[in-house]
């Protein structure tokens, strides 16, 4: 059965039956139902980092278009010479710092 989730529990299971001898890799196949290969894949993904499963730390989606330190490097540029980007002002895509709501 393709593309199933399996609960990193059950992944734990497997591994623990497998490493210790406790069950063949046949009884663990058909007693938890999955592959061969997913059970390999498992393991080796436990051998690497501890764990059963690999974790995303990065965001799901397109990634953004600009880095902290580009975005950084702009606003400066921008406090710096604010004559460069008139128009931005004007069009409402930068805000003034006494633009800033609450301030008079």
């Amino acid at each position: 059965m393709p593309f199933r989730k399996i609960s990193r529990d059950v992944k734990c299971a497997a591994i623990n039956l497998y490493e210790h001898n406790m069950m063949s890799l046949e009884q663990i196949l058909d007693c938890l139902g999955f592959s061969e290969s997913t059970l390999w894949r498992v393991r080796t993904i436990w051998r690497e980092t501890g764990d059963v499963v690999r974790y995303n730390y990065g965001t799901a989606g397109r990634p953004g278009a600009l880095h902290f330190d580009d975005v950084h490097y702009l606003v400066r540029l921008i406090n710096h010479r604010p004559d460069w980007f008139r128009d931005c002002y004007k069009l409402g895509f930068i805000a003034m710092p006494w633009d800033v709501a609450g301030s008079s």
